[in-house]
C-alpha cells in the first residue's frame, strides 16, 4: 500500500479554501476545484514507491495483473474508476454524460475531425461511459434529472416559461424531454430567458418562490444564457454530510456548491449546455440524455459502515465512520480516502501499514491481500463492482 498523491485542478468554479483547509494548507488564494486521485491519463495522481515517483498510470502499465488483479481486464489494463474531492464554490455547467455507445462514437468523431485530444473545443476525450456517485461532505446543492411532469408543467407556468415551450410534454410525456431540451438551447433566449427573468424579478410566491431566487441568483452569473430556462424544471436536491446521489448516463444535472466526494468511472467526457464559460455542445447533449431515466434518489448512510447503491462494474463506495473494518476476498485496487480524523491502513499479511490525515488517499494494490482500515473518524473506501452490472 502506498499514499497516493493527488492532482489538483484549478478551474473556475472551485473554491479558495474548502480543499485547503481539508487538508491542513494554507489557502493560495486560487481556486481548487477538484483533486484527483486516479489514472487518468489527462492528469493522474503519483505514488513513491522503491525511492521514485511515479504516475499511477504508469505503474498500472508495468504490471496490470499485480496492481488491479481481476480488474486488469475490465478496461484494458487501466483502473477503471476515478475518484476526486470536488469544491464548489459557485455552479457547475449543466451538462450530462455519454453512455458507452455515444462515447465511443463521438470520441470517433472527433479524432476524424482532426480536434486535437486536449483541445478546448472537444466533448470527448475518451471512448469511455461516465456514470458517477456524489457524496456530501458538507451540505451540497445540486439539480439532478428532470421533475415529474405536473410539477414540470406548474413551475413552468409560475415562472412564466412559454406554454408553447412546453407543449410536447404534455402532449407526449417524458419521452419529449430531449426536444423541450433541445429547443430551449437552440431557440431565441429573448422568448424564454428574458421573459422568464421579468416574471421572476416582480417576485414569485408560495411554492416556487425558491426555485425563482434560485434562477436569479445564477442569472447573475450567467445572463442571458439559454440554460438558464432548464433550471426550473431540474430537481434540487440539499444533500447533508454523508448524503448521495448516483447519476448513470444521459442524466441532466449541475452541481451547485459545496464539498462532496466524487466517484465515476475513469472518463473526462463532460457534454455541456450552458451556465459555463466551457465548451457547449447542445447536439451532443441533446442525443445523450435519457428521457426515461428513473428519478434520482437521494442516498442516506447508515452508522459505522455505509455501501452505496452503484450499479455499475467500474466501482463500488463504502462510507467507514469511526469503526475497523477488515477487507478480506478482494476483486481488484481500492482507493481509501480519509475524511476526518484519521485513516490507518494495516496489511493482514505483513502488518505493514501507514496513517492517512483528511484530504489524503492510500492505493492498495489488488496483491497486497488482505488488511484493515481503522477509521478513527470518516473515510471512503473505493473498489471495483460486480462484474457486468
Amino acid at each position: 500500500m502506498d499514499h497516493l498523491q493527488g492532482r489538483l485542478q484549478h478551474y473556475d468554479w472551485g473554491s479558495t479554501t474548502a480543499l485547503a483547509e481539508l487538508r491542513g494548507l494554507e489557502p493560495t488564494g486560487s481556486p481548487e476545484a477538484e483533486l484527483w486521485f486516479g489514472a487518468h491519463p489527462s492528469s493522474p495522481a503519483t505514488l513513491d514507491r522503491g525511492g521514485r515517483t511515479d504516475g499511477l498510470d504508469a505503474v498500472l502499465a508495468a504490471d496490470p495483473s499485480a496492481e488491479l488483479g481481476p480488474a486488469a481486464g475490465m478496461r484494458e489494463g487501466t483502473l477503471p474508476f476515478l475518484v476526486k474531492l470536488l469544491a464548489a464554490d459557485v455552479p457547475l455547467s449543466i451538462q450530462a454524460h455519454p453512455d458507452r455507445p455515444a462515447a465511443e462514437a463521438g470520441y470517433a468523431a472527433e479524432n476524424e475531425s482532426g480536434i486535437p485530444l486536449g483541445s478546448a473545443n472537444r466533448s470527448f476525450r475518451d471512448a469511455r461511459r461516465k456514470p458517477e456517485l456524489v457524496v456530501a461532505v458538507t451540505p451540497f446543492r445540486a439539480l439532478c434529472g428532470f421533475r415529474q411532469i405536473g410539477e414540470a408543467l406548474g413551475v413552468a407556468a409560475a415562472l412564466g416559461l412559454p406554454d408553447e415551450l412546453l407543449a410536447p410534454l404534455r402532449e407526449q410525456g417524458p419521452v419529449a424531454w430531449s426536444d423541450v431540451v433541445g429547443r430551449i438551447l437552440t431557440g431565441d433566449p429573448s422568448e424564454t430567458v428574458e421573459a422568464m427573468m421579468a416574471h421572476c424579478g416582480r417576485g414569485v410566491a408560495g411554492a416556487w418562490a425558491a426555485t425563482a431566487d434560485l434562477v436569479l441568483e445564477l442569472s447573475g452569473r450567467f445572463p442571458g444564457d439559454p440554460a438558464l430556462a432548464l433550471v426550473p424544471l431540474l430537481v434540487e436536491h440539499h444533500l447533508e454530510p454523508g448524503e448521495a446521489l448516483f447519476l448513470g448516463p444521459g442524466v441532466l444535472h449541475a452541481y451547485l456548491g459545496g464539498l462532496a466526494v466524487e466517484v465515476m468511472a475513469s472518463s473526462d467526457n463532460v457534454l455541456r449546455g450552458g451556465l459555463t464559460s466551457k465548451h457547449v455542445d447542445v447536439e451532443r447533449l441533446v442525443e445523450s440524455l435519457d428521457p426515461g431515466a428513473a428519478a434520482t434518489c437521494v442516498q442516506r448512510p447508515g452508522p459505522g459502515v455505509h455501501r452505496y447503491d452503484t450499479p455499475v462494474e467500474e466501482f463500488s463506495v463504502w462510507r467507514m465512520e469511526g469503526t475497523t473494518v477488515a477487507v478480506n476476498g478482494r476483486s481488484g485496487p481500492d482507493i481509501v480516502v480519509c475524511i476526518d480524523g484519521s485513516t490507518a491502513l494495516t496489511s493482514a499479511g505483513t502488518g505493514a501499514g501507514l496513517e492517512l490525515a483528511p484530504g489524503c488517499a492510500a492505493w492498495v494494490p489488488h496483491d497486497d491481500g488482505a488488511y484493515r482500515i481503522d477509521a478513527g473518524g470518516l473515510a471512503y473506501r473505493i473498489t471495483t463492482g460486480e462484474p457486468g452490472a
